[in-house]
């Protein structure tokens, strides 16, 4: 056997691995017992969905200047339940006003392998005539069971804005501990509000809050992917919060019918992070995914500009074959389409990529043949294709701002940018079928969608007075529905959720989608890699799934961005062909990583407090309770002047004892699993900046 047959069947092999490793993941994903607390969300799910006239649900709003408590108790009312499968039971719940028509369906689904319960609005006009104006639709509007004996804080985080701290961890107390020598609570004392910005759902702000109580808490979880808010308050006997989207006031016409924002409440009890852990394992278990009925698997991706010859792409995917380096994607981003000039070494930076979106069509000097030559050799390769698009946004003077005006909402001050209009279900048709046609023809396996524009000012310049909200509705629900179609007409088709870098991550989204460019931050050159550490602690307490990023030669760098999958950027490559990672540093990087992918999938527990000073440590544990595993990521930082630090562990068994292997040296550390949690894990770093990968294993 020649040296290169050698290399193509061990490629086969791996990727036959690989591919058993993804069935594994999805019977072996946590094999977890049913939570105790799950009795109870069932419980309170139970209560509050009752459909009781002495209970109201746990939602609000204003129909013709009354508040929704008044109203429901004269209401027809209308009660239904179904089991949907062994873990979740569905309560519908319906109130029909008789003298207007309108109906209020909430459609609620208990868990009972997670303590967790969501609903979701929809208002109907049945009527023959338009509804008087409903307003202050507030989808989340209810006192969380929580035990009022100490003060509750909120642990939230930062959303993206394309800044170093991005995602950062945020903490806000409700109040001060009510004592019998203290003056009664006033009402809404101390309110905590949250919202997102400029009409997309984590630009500021993550949609997901932990309300902690000390000893219980409750995580809530906004699935909505245009603006929210959210307060969160105390009063003398309990905690409560409401939730729904920024404005609605609106009257809805004869047959219309529109839904509100996900509410998804999680109940915990003990440590903080049981209640973060149990929300990692709920959103891999219920709202990420699915490929061909399979957890979708985070991929490892090399990434290009799109704006280069198709000889170029081709040969970079040519390079990963014959190198048989296990990279899942070849990542060809924006630059591909219109009728920019050519270059040899086009970016982001030199280019006309982002006046030329709204022409959706490959450059015919860098695609003489379209995309489909490149899809078909990377097929061949059995190399995926991830493909960039930004249908959302559509520049004056190209193709779909000239031929569909209809489709557009706009423009904006300027005059040059028009929003695509989702909500227009004869331009959702149109973008639908032109999206699958180029992934067919493409072969593309990866769809990755951003959004570089700020919806809001087109959505209110839409908005009749009497209709405020109804653009936003109409658009975000057309949004989810383009997905779904995309996902159902294109089997095996992953979804890319970028949005200038993570500024869309909420149950929705993480439903369909992954976030595989987290921030923007990563757009720059030399970008920080404490930044990077930042982004996989504070989004790794919310979102399990996504992917970190390393655009250049340096194990530091590859590993503040180590986790479930992950992005390799180099620039030089997309000129020269030959000029890319060093073939054995990359070989090491990704079998490291391949060693520990599924390890990031577990419950994650970080050793330190968070921050982003130069001159500290970092670490984190991930931790698989199922295979009696984990992995311990520490990191000195360039200042630190610290050459040693040691760190309690979390989840082990007392009684078991455990190997700890450094990834670096091979040196084995055995420890009790007493001793790793009471006495901790001595970590040494003589240099700055260093890092320090372990890998631990229960022994038998």
């Amino acid at each position: 056997m020649s040296a290169y047959e050698s290399a193509r069947l061990t490629m086969k092999l791996k990727r036959l691995f690989n591919a058993a490793a993804v069935l594994l993941l999805a019977t072996s994903m946590p094999a977890r017992a049913i939570p105790a607390e799950a009795s109870e969300s069932v419980h309170w799910a139970a209560e509050q969905f009752s459909g009781t006239p002495d209970a109201l649900p746990p939602f609000s709003f204003t129909f013709g200047g009354k508040e929704s408590a008044e109203l429901l108790k004269s209401w027809e009312s209308k009660r239904s339940e179904r089991k949907l499968d062994a873990s979740r039971t569905e309560t519908t719940l319906t109130y029909t006003d008789p003298k207007t028509g309108l109906s209020v369906r909430c459609v609620a689904v208990a868990y009972r392998d997670f303590p967790a319960v969501e609903w979701v609005l929809y208002f109907k006009n049945t009527g023959a005539t338009n509804t008087p104006i409903l307003s202050e639709i507030r989808a989340l509007d209810s006192g969380l069971p929580l035990k009022r004996d100490r003060t509750a804080v909120v642990h939230y985080a930062n959303g993206s804005e394309c800044r170093v701290d991005d995602f950062a961890p945020m903490l806000a107390p409700l109040g001060p501990t009510p004592v019998a020598s203290q003056a009664p609570w006033v009402e809404k004392a101390n309110p905590l509000h949250l919202g997102s910005k400029e009409g997309r759902s984590s630009c500021g702000m993550l949609p997901f809050f932990n309300v902690d109580a000390g000893t219980e808490g409750v995580i809530a979880a906004i699935g909505w992917t245009g603006d929210w808010t959210a307060n969160i308050y105390q009063t003398e006997t309990e905690v409560r919060m409401d939730a729904g989207m920024g404005r609605t006031h609106l009257k809805l016409l004869p047959g219309e019918e529109i839904r509100t924002p996900r509410i998804m409440l999680l109940f915990w009890k003990g440590e903080r992070m049981h209640g973060h852990n149990l929300l990692r394992q709920f959103v891999i278990a219920h709202h990420s995914p699915q490929i061909n009925g399979q957890p979708a698997r985070v991929p490892v991706s090399l990434a290009t500009w799109g704006g280069n010859y198709a000889e170029k792409h081709i040969a970079h995917a040519r390079w990963v074959k014959e190198n048989n380096l296990p990279l899942d994607f070849l990542w060809v981003d924006a630059g591909w389409y219109g009728n920019d000039e050519t270059r040899v070494g086009a970016d982001v930076f030199n280019s006309k990529w982002s006046k030329l979106v709204g022409d959706w069509f490959p450059n015919p000097s860098y695609f003489p043949k379209g995309l489909g030559p490149v899809g078909q050799a990377l097929k061949k390769m059995d190399i995926g294709f991830l493909l960039w698009f930004e249908p959302e946004r559509v520049r004056a003077g190209t193709k779909w701002a000239r031929e569909h005006p209809e489709f557009l909402l706009g423009p904006d001050p300027t005059g040059t940018r028009f929003l695509f209009d989702l909500g227009n279900p004869a331009a959702r048709r149109m973008l639908t079928e032109h999206q699958v046609g180029l992934i067919n023809d493409g072969n593309i396996s990866c769809y990755r969608q951003d959004f570089n524009l700020n919806p809001r000012p087109f959505w209110d310049a839409a908005d009749a007075p009497d209709r405020v909200g109804m653009a936003e509705i109409r658009y975000i629900t057309g949004l989810y529905q383009f997905w779904d179609d995309l996902l159902a007409r294109c089997p095996g088709l992953l979804i890319d959720n970028c949005a200038s870098g993570g500024r869309r991550i909420d149950l929705e989204t993480m439903s369909r989608s992954l976030p595989l460019w987290r921030s923007d931050v990563a757009s720059f050159p030399g970008f920080s890699s404490t930044a990077m550490q930042g982004q996989t602690h504070g989004l790794g307490l919310w979102v399990p799934l996504s992917a970190g990023i390393c655009d250049r030669e340096d194990a530091y760098m590859f590993r503040s961005g180590l986790g479930p999958g992950m992005v390799l950027i180099m620039s030089e490559f997309e000129k020269d062909s030959s000029n890319h990672f060093s073939l054995d540093w990359l070989r090491t990087r990704l079998d490291e990583l391949n060693q520990v992918r599924d390890y990031f999938l577990g419950d994650f527990h970080p050793l330190l407090s968070f921050t982003l000073a130069e001159d500290s440590w970092a670490a984190w544990q991930y931790d698989r309770p199922d295979l009696g595993s984990g992995v311990v990521l520490a990191f000195r930082r360039p200042q630190s002047p610290l050459m040693e630090a040691t760190f309690p562990l979390k989840g082990l068994e007392a009684e078991s004892h455990y190997e700890f292997r450094d990834a670096d040296s091979g040196a084995l550390t055995l420890l009790s699993g007493k001793e790793g949690m009471e006495q901790g894990l001595r970590v040494a770093m003589p240099d700055k900046p260093a890092s320090r990968l372990l890998i631990y294993r229960k022994l038998k």
